[in-house]
């Protein structure tokens, strides 16, 4: 199984979660999310992330979208939402529900294994059962930290060291040029951790750099 259809795999059982869920936790929605359309302005086939208020979510796979600069509300599929914005509401409402007692590394720990074992390859996997995982318990899953994951591993920066914030800018820049976009980041802040874009950390890794320097 090639990495897409792993992530599209993945996807499909955010979803499936999602509207399994018989009551949501109060405050959980509206909920900003993202999708990638089509843009009649701009060349053929190329698209862009448009951002909608999700306020309602159907079990049969359908939710309703408020688009906040008309208001106006449109039923959709939940699968066409991308999923990073699905992940994030899905760990929101883990978090909101409070579904789990165990400890703060268990909870992170449920949290990324998902991932890691649907997205990476074979022997690879150690990059998440070993470095990964001993890292959150040594830290006891207190440390923030940014985390980049694909089919050949995952790379884990902390976000309170300035070496750990170059190396991850050099990183993203080479995955950016040559892994031909297959791959996701994930931040932790200490609390939740929730899928980015690239986008979003490269402004954030220069923000930091300029505060350092």
């Amino acid at each position: 199984m090639d990495f897409q259809t792993k992530l599209e795999s993945l996807h499909q059982e955010i979803v499936s979660a999602l509207c399994s869920i018989r009551e949501l936790p109060e405050g959980i929605l509206p909920h900003s999310i993202h999708m990638e359309e089509s843009d009649a302005t701009l060349e053929y086939g190329h698209t862009v992330y448009y951002l909608y208020s999700l306020t309602e979510i159907f079990s049969d796979g359908t939710c309703l979208l408020e688009n906040p600069g008309t208001g106006i509300e449109e039923k959709r599929r939940l699968h066409e939402i991308c999923i990073d914005s699905l992940a994030e509401l899905w760990d929101t409402y883990r978090y909101l529900s409070g579904e789990t007692t165990t400890s703060k590394v268990a909870r992170l720990l449920q949290a990324i294994e998902p991932i890691a074992t649907k997205l990476i390859t074979g022997r690879y996997i150690t990059d998440f059962t070993v470095h990964d995982t001993n890292f959150i318990r040594q830290t006891n899953a207190e440390t923030p930290f940014i985390w980049l994951v694909y089919k050949s591993g995952t790379h884990l920066h902390q976000t309170e060291e300035k070496q750990e914030i170059v190396n991850l800018k050099d990183r993203l820049d080479y995955f950016s040029k040559y892994s031909n976009s297959d791959f996701c980041l994930y931040r932790y802040d200490g609390h939740i951790l929730f899928p980015v874009f690239p986008k979003v950390i490269h402004e954030w890794i220069d923000n930091q750099l300029k505060i350092e320097s």
